[in-house]
């Protein structure tokens, strides 16, 4: 049950980080007003926002009352939130680690989906990552040390990749904001060798590389065009949590 629970729980949270990613960039208020259609203002009543559910079977991805289409990110953000908090706890359990994880991968999603849709990542988060990396390093065994060198292990990789990457290919192939957000895991994970580090790397260009070949492939981008890498970089970073701490 209680890994239903922390289920649950993601999928709760995972509306609400919808109007985070939506508002936060347009610099709303996350509070007020209330949850609304962006195209004709109707408000969300609560069976309308239902995680997942209200998509799906009740609104069937429209609004309501204007029939707007509603972006099919919103019950994905709430189903990827609800599966990694259940992951989490699975794999640590009521401990510490869970903790920390479960506001790591909020801080991660929201960044992720703010990434996607507008292509930067705020600093509040990738600071916020690092503090939280930090902080916690005190008591999740980690230890103040590994956490810094893990920072600058991930960061410095990513400053390479960022600088490097410009040369070659003669366009930025990542932003600055995602050597943070390395950094920002790097010191939640810590420096545990050099192995972890690179399967670290080597997931997250993976994914993008899958998702970049997709595009290609069904032409939606050519291979000029700008794709977002944090929420890769999110998902190399989380598998990373899972299996190896």
């Amino acid at each position: 049950m209680d890994i239903f629970f922390f289920a649950v729980m993601g999928l709760l949270l995972g509306s609400f980080y919808n109007v985070c990613i939506y508002r936060i960039p347009r610099k709303e208020s996350i509070a007020f007003p209330p949850s609304h259609c962006p195209n004709c203002g109707h408000k969300i009543r609560w069976w309308e926002n239902i995680p997942v559910i209200s998509y799906v079977l009740i609104l069937r991805g429209k609004c309501s009352s204007c029939g707007g289409k509603i972006s099919v990110q919103y019950p994905l953000v709430e189903l990827i939130t609800g599966l990694v908090f259940g992951a989490i706890y699975y794999r640590y359990g009521m401990s510490i680690w869970t903790a920390e994880l479960i506001i790591a991968a909020s801080i991660l999603v929201i960044a992720s989906g703010i990434d996607w849709e507008h292509y930067y990542i705020p600093d509040r988060f990738t600071l916020g990552l690092l503090l939280l990396g930090y902080g916690f390093s005190f008591f999740n065994g980690v230890g103040i040390e590994r956490s810094f060198m893990g920072s600058a292990a991930y960061g410095f990789l990513f400053v390479m990749i960022y600088g490097y990457g410009e040369r070659l290919f003669k366009k930025e192939v990542l932003g600055f904001g995602d050597v943070k957000l390395a950094a920002g895991i790097g010191s939640i994970v810590g420096y545990l060798g050099f192995y972890r580090m690179h399967l670290f790397i080597t997931t997250s260009f993976v994914a993008g590389a899958v998702y970049g070949i997709y595009l290609i492939i069904t032409k939606k981008k050519d291979r000029k065009a700008e794709v977002p890498f944090g929420p890769f970089i999110a998902f190399g970073g989380i598998i990373s949590a899972l299996l190896f701490l």
